[in-house]
């Protein structure tokens, strides 16, 4: 039998292939069943949820490294184990630094593949991130030092970051961050420190309110008016003595005889990413572009309340909306759309250019276009998923005593924990309604 024909077939097909090696190296992104971790999470049953995410470990891979980092963290955190996720934390942003200074090789990998070909560094917001919840599991854990750190640290990256881009993005700063850090600040007696905190906070919420709509917290307005009159800056408030005068603000001398009650409230999932694609007509075939965009799930009752009870009364306060993770991730997004689409039209144009040189047959170069579109050719969709939509927040000032701390969601109350208020103290709740 005359087996000559083989040979150019078994050619044309070779150099398809050469094509997709990149791809094919790169293995495939999975991760694990985050459905099957809500459904643990919603249980309450951290044991086997923290197992799930151990046991899948190898299913994340070496490119989803920083996201096996990140849902440890974060389901440590949200199940009560500080140290867990403290720890988880560190090696998380030790990681996210390290990728964060690409080398040349892993970008031109990227560049010419896919980005799936390069561990994932997570998105600014993301890294951020990390800082701030982890400054939120030492304020949880009582250990303010270190959550002062974090949130030091967290205020450095977002500069860092910044100052890297020719247009800067409209996430510059963490309202959030700045205003725990204010808290912190104030619970350690230093006034001073507080007030300047809680200042920035403001002016950061109102960057927030035009970019997210986040409207400044009421109870960050009374904070200000009590440290600015406790350290007599009350007249660099010039710009807010309008919006203030309506603010009614506990004294800081009776602040003082009083202890204060924190409650953080994640709600809601954050936005998954999911992939476009675009397809033009080009001179030599079609060309295509996948980008991602996010999909946002909006929490199904945003409504939720901190209540104290004592033997003779219940106190309660409103939570309020501190950071819209939602909204920040849209606007991250967008605001590096372009760098995304430029990067995916070179990446088209290479590709296009490389098939061109070594398929020769018109119709094995459309069987590649065909190829480069359903297979290749996707957006990196990778992202944070354990992360809460939004984080709300409440305070109470009580009066020294023993208190039942409960939250309220949807009309549904939780028991939190029962404590001892201590004149002068604050303690920090956290109320977790992401699933």
């Amino acid at each position: 039998m005359d087996y000559e024909w083989i040979m150019p077939v078994f050619n044309r097909f070779f150099k398809i292939a050469v094509l997709f090696i990149p791809f094919l190296i790169s293995g495939c992104a999975s991760g694990l069943e985050y459905s099957k971790l809500e459904m643990q999470m919603v249980r309450k049953d951290c044991d086997a949820a923290l197992e799930y995410v151990k046991s899948k470990k190898r299913t994340y891979g070496a490119n989803m490294r920083l996201n096996y980092l990140l849902d440890m963290a974060m389901i440590n955190l949200r199940c009560g184990n500080y140290d867990d996720s403290s720890h988880h934390f560190k090696k998380a942003e030790d990681l996210a630094e390290k990728l964060w200074t690409k080398s040349v090789s892993r970008e031109t990998a990227a560049f010419l593949a896919s980005d799936y070909t390069i561990p994932y560094d997570g998105e600014d917001f993301e890294r951020a991130g990390i800082n701030l919840f982890s400054a939120l599991a030492y304020a949880l854990k009582g250990d303010h030092d270190e959550a002062l750190v974090e949130c030091r640290r967290l205020d450095s990256v977002l500069t860092m970051y910044n100052e890297k881009y020719e247009e800067k993005n409209v996430y510059k700063e963490d309202a959030f961050g700045r205003y725990l850090s204010g808290i912190i600040y104030e619970a350690q007696g230093e006034l001073e420190d507080a007030y300047i905190d809680y200042y920035k906070a403001l002016k950061t919420y109102k960057d927030y309110e035009k970019a997210y709509g986040t409207e400044k917290p009421h109870i960050l307005l009374e904070d200000i008016k009590r440290t600015a009159r406790a350290t007599g800056r009350d007249a660099e408030l010039v710009d807010e003595i309008s919006e203030l005068s309506h603010v009614e603000a506990i004294d800081m001398k009776k602040a003082r005889q009083m202890g204060k009650v924190v409650l953080v409230h994640l709600n809601g999932k954050s936005p998954i990413k999911k992939s476009r694609m675009i397809t033009a007509a080009s001179k030599k075939g079609p060309v295509s572009v996948a980008f991602p965009q996010y999909e946002v799930e909006p929490p199904a009752c945003a409504k939720s309340k901190l209540i104290a009870r004592s033997a003779s009364a219940a106190t309660t306060a409103a939570t309020e909306l501190v950071e819209d993770i939602n909204q920040i991730a849209l606007k991250n997004l967008e605001d590096r759309k372009g760098r995304v689409l430029l990067k995916a039209l070179a990446r088209a144009a290479v590709k296009q250019a490389a098939a061109n040189k070594l398929i020769e047959d018109d119709s094995l170069r459309a069987v590649f276009n065909i190829l480069n579109t359903a297979v290749i050719e996707r957006a990196d969709t990778r992202t944070w998923r354990t992360l809460p939509g939004e984080v709300k927040m409440a305070r109470l000032f009580l009066n020294e005593g023993d208190y039942s701390i409960y939250a309220s969601h949807c009309g549904r109350e939780k028991h939190i924990k029962n404590i001892s208020v201590k004149a002068g103290k604050t303690d920090f709740f956290l109320f977790d309604t992401i699933y």
